[in-house]
C-alpha cells in the first residue's frame, strides 16, 4: 500500500498544522524556498546556459538546441509535455537523453511506463490492457511517492510515458491526475474535493509520447490543452553511445528545479526587471503568428498566466535569454509565439517546411 506524504496544499502555516494530522509538513509554496535562494548563489558559478551547453554536448547532434531549449523550459512551465508526432520520429529519444544528461543513464530517477496497446493484438485483449493499467499507475504513483519524500526534494525525477494511446493519456491526466485553471497538478483521490486533493510534489517533471491521432475527441483534446505540446515530423535518433556516457555534473538538478516559475506575479516582475515595463506590455504575437491562429485574441487571453511563465522560465538568473542569450527582446518573442504554439497546437494552421526537415521542430523564430 502506498502511503502518500505530499501535502494537499495550501499556506505554510496551514500545512505545518497539519502534520500533527498525519500530513507532511512539506508544500510546494515553501518546499523551495531556501533552494531558490542557494540557486541565486549558485548563478555566480553555473547556471541554465551550462546546463543548456552540458545537454546538447551529450545528445551532439541528435537534435537541434532550440528544440531542447523549447523542451527544457516547457517542462519547467507546464503541468506536463506531450510529444506528438509519427512512431519512431524521436520523441522518446529526446526524452531519454534529456534525462540521462540532466541525471544519469542508470538513475531510478528516471521512470518509463510503456503503453498497453500491445495488448490490443492478443486474445484477451481486456484482460492484459486492465492488467497493465493497474501496474503502470501503481509504478506511477509509487514515483510521485518517492518525489515527494523529504529527503528527495532536491533531485529532480524525470517520468516517460512512452507511445500512449489518447485513451491512456486521457487515464493519467483525467482519471489519475487533475490540471486546475493555474496549472496546478493534483491527485485525483476519490471522496476529496478537488481542492482538497494532494498538489503533486514540484520536482516531479512528466512528459508523454503520442503517436498522431487519426481523430481526437474534445474531451481528449481539453486533456491536450493542458500540455506544453511539441509536434515531430521526421527524423530518427539512436542514443546508444548515450548510456556510456560519464555521469552529469553536480547541481544541474538543483539548478532546474530552482530556477522553475509558476507563479504569474512572480513572472511579471521578472519580467518587468528583465525587458522593462514598457516593452513588457507590448510582448504579444508575432505577425506570422497571428496569421497562423484564427481568434488569437480569445485564445492568447485565455493563455495569459501560462504564457508569461513561459516566457519568464526562458530567461536564465542572469536575465539571458535561453532561446537568444545575447538579445532579450529577441528571446521573449520566440518564447512567446513557442509557447502559443505548444498550448494552441491544435489551432495553428500548417505552413510547408522551408528548412529541411527539422524546419518544425523548433521554435518559431521572428
Amino acid at each position: 500500500m502506498i502511503a502518500y506524504n505530499f501535502s494537499a496544499g495550501g499556506n505554510g502555516a496551514a500545512s505545518q498544522a497539519g502534520a500533527g494530522q498525519g500530513k507532511s509538513a512539506y508544500t510546494p509554496a515553501t518546499a523551495y524556498a531556501s533552494l531558490r535562494h542557494s540557486y541565486r548563489i549558485a548563478q555566480a558559478r553555473a547556471g541554465e546556459q551550462e546546463l543548456l551547453g552540458h545537454v546538447c554536448e551529450t545528445l551532439g547532434d541528435e537534435f537541434p538546441r532550440p528544440l531542447i531549449t523549447s523542451y527544457y523550459v516547457s517542462l519547467k512551465t507546464n503541468p506536463f509535455v506531450v510529444l506528438t508526432g509519427r512512431e519512431g520520429a524521436g520523441k522518446a529519444a529526446l526524452a531519454a537523453g534529456f534525462a540521462y544528461a540532466m541525471i544519469g543513464a542508470e538513475s531510478e530517477q528516471f521512470v518509463t511506463i510503456g503503453s498497453n496497446s500491445w495488448a490490443q493484438h492478443s486474445g484477451q485483449s481486456n484482460y492484459y490492457r486492465n492488467v497493465h493499467e493497474r501496474l503502470g499507475s501503481l509504478h506511477f504513483l509509487e514515483t510521485l511517492q518517492d518525489a515527494a519524500s523529504p529527503a528527495n526534494l532536491g533531485k529532480l525525477y524525470l517520468v516517460l510515458l512512452r507511445g500512449l494511446t489518447l485513451d491512456e493519456l486521457g487515464h493519467y491526466f483525467r482519471d489519475l491526475l487533475q490540471v486546475d485553471g493555474g496549472g496546478v497538478r493534483r491527485l485525483a483521490l476519490p471522496g476529496l474535493a478537488p481542492k482538497e486533493r494532494p498538489i503533486l510534489p514540484p520536482n516531479i517533471f512528466i512528459t508523454a509520447t503520442l503517436h498522431v491521432p487519426r481523430s481526437v475527441t474534445e474531451s481528449e483534446r481539453e486533456v491536450l490543452r493542458s500540455a506544453g505540446q511539441i509536434a515531430f515530423d521526421a527524423g530518427t535518433h539512436d542514443l546508444g553511445p548515450l548510456l556510456n556516457t560519464p555521469p552529469p555534473p553536480v547541481g544541474l538538478q538543483r539548478i532546474m528545479l530552482g530556477s522553475a516559475c509558476h507563479n504569474p506575479a512572480d513572472a511579471r516582475d521578472r519580467l518587468a526587471a528583465i525587458l522593462g515595463a514598457r516593452e513588457l506590455r507590448r510582448l504579444g504575437p508575432s505577425a506570422t503568428l497571428v496569421r497562423r491562429l484564427p481568434n488569437s485574441g480569445a485564445t492568447i487571453r485565455q493563455l495569459a498566466d501560462t504564457i508569461i511563465a513561459y516566457v519568464a522560465n526562458s530567461f536564465d538568473g542572469q536575465g539571458r535569454g535561453l532561446f537568444d542569450p545575447n538579445d532579450a527582446r529577441r528571446n521573449a518573442q520566440i518564447a512567446y509565439d513557442d509557447q502559443v504554439m505548444q498550448r494552441a497546437h491544435d489551432q495553428i494552421a500548417p505552413t510547408p517546411p522551408r528548412r529541411g526537415r527539422l524546419s518544425r521542430l523548433a521554435p518559431v523564430i521572428v
